[in-house]
């Protein structure tokens, strides 16, 4: 269930300049710009061990194979086997 936050954005330095760039609105600039941001604050705390595979994904919104294809987009090494996986999505099952 998605939940619906409401929130007034006066002035965000460069937003403006994005919503040139690829002719949104500004609501449409700032979604896409919280979804980036979450996939990459997923694969930050990813590189710094501070979260699983499973939770990273979770945090990123993607599915685990996504969140696989990202490592490999950003040249990340996962150093993980299929279990380690299996065991990391079950944690974050249970986390979130």
């Amino acid at each position: 269930m998605m939940e619906m936050v409401s929130v007034r954005v006066k002035e965000v330095e460069g937003l403006d300049s994005f919503r040139d760039l690829l002719k949104e609105n500004r609501s449409g600039v700032i979604r896409e710009l919280l979804d980036e941001g979450k996939k990459m604050k997923a694969l930050q705390l990813f590189r710094e061990k501070k979260v699983s595979i499973g939770l990273g994904a979770k945090l990123a919104g993607v599915t685990l194979s996504e969140f696989f294809d990202l490592l490999a987009e950003y040249n990340i090494s996962h150093h993980l086997t299929l279990e380690d996986a299996k065991a990391s999505m079950e944690t974050a099952r249970k986390v979130l």
